[in-house]
């Protein structure tokens, strides 16, 4: 029975952080255990946090974004401030990808303080309230991945049909030509908009509720609303003329936003990706906890070594998803042994071979959500 429990359990992610009421995942076998064992072989004698490869990449990455917002703010030139504007939101998402998301699931290093100091640093530096995302993301997306009303990454408010369970509405038909205007307004909306609706009316979505923040919590969230503003939203309007710094805020939000959704939409939203439905009671799950991820998960342009090394090896979903408590630089490494251990046991390991196939996947989903209102499964593409 122990090692039943410990195979319907996800890691320990989620601490500090109250869990919503569970879901049961109910099948049990010893996959995730073997997987577990082997991959403790594999990291016997050396750190699964801090590797200095991670470290090397933050540097630049920091280096990189500092110095386009910088330039950005003391040049003086329209075409060179277009270009500075784009380089400085690439440079947010990477901030985004490497630092601040590792950080935040306890992977940046093996210290957690440092963890926690370096994920509210980047979370001031990127404007969002780290509260809210912890319990959106670490939480509810990665305990419950494509679960209709529990998995707040297919949840819009409306906007879009990402579940084949979520009930169609005459708007969603179209929603293949229209998305991605959606998708260039996703950071804006959030940091401008979502973050203080959820911190006010303590709501994640129409479903989930959020639990009470302490005290603490609520002072960091607007001190880190204070800095972002103060430094990343009013000095720009302080050193440029109105007009450019609007122009520049929206080209940046859009570049973000876009560098956002198409890599963090991916990896569940393509054909190959499972929507499972609830049980008896809408509260368990017919599979064990990690054979839900393998179902639920895509890998993608896993080849792609500029795009492994640019989004924090989100590409290896599969195995963030299962691991997110190691560094993600370890990820590319450790993906033979969790393939392997998935064929195994019979599980899917769901891969697309180029980051072009996976876009051409979602793009499919979206019209096939849309235009068919009786699609129950999704079709695999």
């Amino acid at each position: 029975m122990a090692v039943l429990k410990r195979s319907l359990e996800p890691p320990a992610f989620i601490e500090g952080l109250p869990a919503p009421t569970n879901i049961a995942f109910t099948g049990g076998s010893l996959f995730i255990t073997t997987l577990r064992e082997r991959i403790d072989l594999y990291f016997a004698g050396r750190q699964r946090c801090g590797d200095p490869r991670l470290y090397r990449k933050t540097a630049i990455i920091v280096a990189w974004f500092a110095g386009s917002y910088i330039a950005l703010l003391m040049s003086g030139n329209m075409a060179l401030q277009i270009l500075l504007c784009i380089s400085y939101a690439l440079a947010a998402a990477a901030l985004g990808f490497n630092v601040f998301h590792d950080a935040t699931h306890g992977s940046f290093s093996p210290n957690a303080e440092v963890n926690g100091a370096v994920s509210r640093l980047t979370c001031a530096t990127l404007g969002m309230g780290r509260y809210l995302w912890r319990y959106k993301h670490n939480i509810l997306h990665h305990r419950y991945t494509n679960i209709f009303e529990w998995d707040d990454d297919i949840e819009t408010r409306g906007s879009l049909r990402l579940s084949p369970h979520q009930p169609w509405q005459p708007r969603f038909k179209n929603q293949h030509r229209w998305f991605y205007f959606l998708y260039c307004a996703a950071s804006l909306e959030w940091l401008f908009v979502k973050d203080f609706v959820q911190y006010f009316t303590l709501r994640m979505n129409p479903y989930k509720r959020i639990p009470a923040m302490s005290s603490r919590e609520k002072s960091e969230f607007w001190v880190c609303k204070a800095f972002y503003f103060i430094a990343f939203v009013f000095l720009p309007f302080a050193v440029m003329p109105m007009g450019r710094a609007i122009a520049g805020l929206l080209l940046f939000h859009v570049v973000l936003s876009l560098t956002l959704t198409f890599v963090f939409n991916l990896a569940h939203g393509s054909g190959k990706a499972d929507f499972p439905e609830l049980g008896e009671n809408a509260s368990t799950m017919g599979t064990e906890w990690a054979a839900h991820q393998m179902h639920t998960t895509a890998n993608f342009a896993p080849s792609n070594r500029i795009l492994n090394w640019y989004s924090g090896g989100l590409n290896f979903q599969i195995e963030h998803h299962l691991f997110p408590n190691i560094s993600h630089t370890h990820y590319s490494e450790i993906s033979s042994i969790v393939r392997s251990t998935a064929h195994e046991f019979g599980l899917p390991y769901h891969q697309h071979a180029t980051y072009l196939d996976t876009i051409k996947s979602h793009f499919r989903i979206l019209r096939d959500l849309g235009m068919n209102p009786s699609l129950e499964v999704a079709t695999k593409a």
